[in-house]
């Protein structure tokens, strides 16, 4: 097979989808079934090489120069101009660029593929923007509804990340079982148990110390609940706070202003510490090193955090709504994440109950061993068969 995978989403810092773009741009050169593979990023060719290099900030741990790019490209993402040029501008600069005599199967693995004359495969990872347009910017979310609905007219296959994700796509599109995929994301083996002397050092850095905090990786946006997370805490027992301090790792996100009002205020009273961007070199040391881990979002395509905290050997605190449950296999906390009262008791359960922690660690091992970047490529592989079969 010879690929064209669009590579718009592989930019520091790695996120859930520039990290799962990232998995696939590696590996796929490595499979037996894979004859070439092209990355495509607006309208433009580069190597992996180039894609890799691009990625030097977060490898060097440039805090600053992270956010300067980042803080670009989001300044260009909420301008409406913008977006409606680029728009109306990528599927044709795309369609330029792929030939179809040189191609077999074009992947878009995010969100997006253009009308072309090969068999295309999109991945949509979430509904978010159909579900709560809420959580978005008003015209993004306009944009990004129109976008998806154009790949799914023009993809064989839609792959998404969870059986939860691929039940919505097919109920809200009406599509039949056979073009929607669910393919699981992998974790990175970085993600594992470390001792406690692996991690005095590197955690110290922060003012932390091994099992001494509980953590939330998350970026900071209304859909992730950290407001609630916060009240919630703040309702713990004095000792359970001064003990184990809430830990926030994320940058900012759309409309999180309050939510920041709440972290500074916290911050204030002496339990949480907010760490902005970790470069991804430290970050499994910080969810090696927590006592638990906590990510109570309201939605989630897949939820990848919780299978990193869960590789890591560390319990794990999520809600009961959307692919959480799906990937934590029955190894977690699930709490009603709109519900103070139940977060803030799963919270103290979670802390206190030696038997359930030594149960999540050990149960929470097993069900990250079976999400693995391998396993994913090659389910992904499965697929771009399945969509050249349907094109014949």
């Amino acid at each position: 097979m010879r690929i064209v995978l669009a590579a718009e989403a592989i930019k520091p810092p790695l996120t859930g989808i520039g990290r799962y773009a990232w998995e696939l741009a590696a590996r796929l050169p490595e499979h037996q079934a894979v004859q070439s593979v092209r990355y495509l990023a607006h309208g433009h060719w580069k190597t992996l090489d180039e894609l890799a290099k691009s990625l030097s900030w977060e490898k060097d741990g440039s805090a600053d120069g992270i956010s300067k790019g980042k803080r670009f490209y989001r300044c260009l993402a909420r301008s409406r101009l913008v977006g409606s040029i680029y728009g109306f501008l990528a599927p044709k600069l795309t369609g330029l660029r792929v030939n179809p005599r040189e191609v077999d199967l074009f992947h878009g693995p995010n969100y997006f593929v253009p009308d072309l004359d090969v068999p295309c495969v999109v991945t949509i990872h979430d509904l978010s923007t159909f579900i709560n347009p809420a959580w978005h910017l008003a015209h993004r979310a306009v944009r990004i509804n129109r976008l998806i609905t154009k790949s799914i007219a023009c993809a064989k296959i839609v792959i998404t990340d969870s059986q939860s994700t691929r039940r919505e796509v097919m109920n809200y599109f009406g599509l039949p079982e056979n073009r929607v995929v669910a393919v699981p994301l992998g974790v990175d083996t970085a993600f594992r148990p470390r001792n406690a002397g692996d991690l005095r050092f590197p955690l110290a850095r922060y003012g932390l110390q091994p099992g001494g905090y509980c953590l939330c990786v998350s970026t900071i946006e209304p859909r992730k609940n950290i407001l609630r997370l916060i009240s919630a805490y703040r309702g713990l027992p004095a000792a359970i706070r001064n003990n184990w301090p809430l830990v926030l790792v994320g940058e900012p996100g759309w409309n999180s202003a309050a939510i920041h009002d709440a972290v500074k205020q916290a911050a204030r009273e002496g339990w949480l510490k907010y760490l902005g961007f970790v470069p991804q070199s430290l970050l499994p040391l910080l969810y090696a090193g927590c006592r638990l881990f906590v990510y109570p979002s309201l939605y989630e395509g897949f939820g990848l955090p919780v299978a990193e905290a869960m590789a890591s050997g560390v319990p794990v605190l999520t809600s009961n709504r959307s692919s959480m449950p799906e990937v934590a296999g029955g190894a977690a906390m699930l709490v009603e994440p709109e519900d103070d009262e139940a977060i803030r008791d799963g919270l103290l359960a979670a802390i206190e109950d030696e038997l359930w922690r030594a149960e999540a660690v050990s149960s929470g091992l097993r069900r990250a061993a079976e999400l693995s970047w391998e396993a994913c490529v090659a389910k992904t592989v499965e697929v771009y068969g399945m969509a050249l079969k349907k094109s014949k």
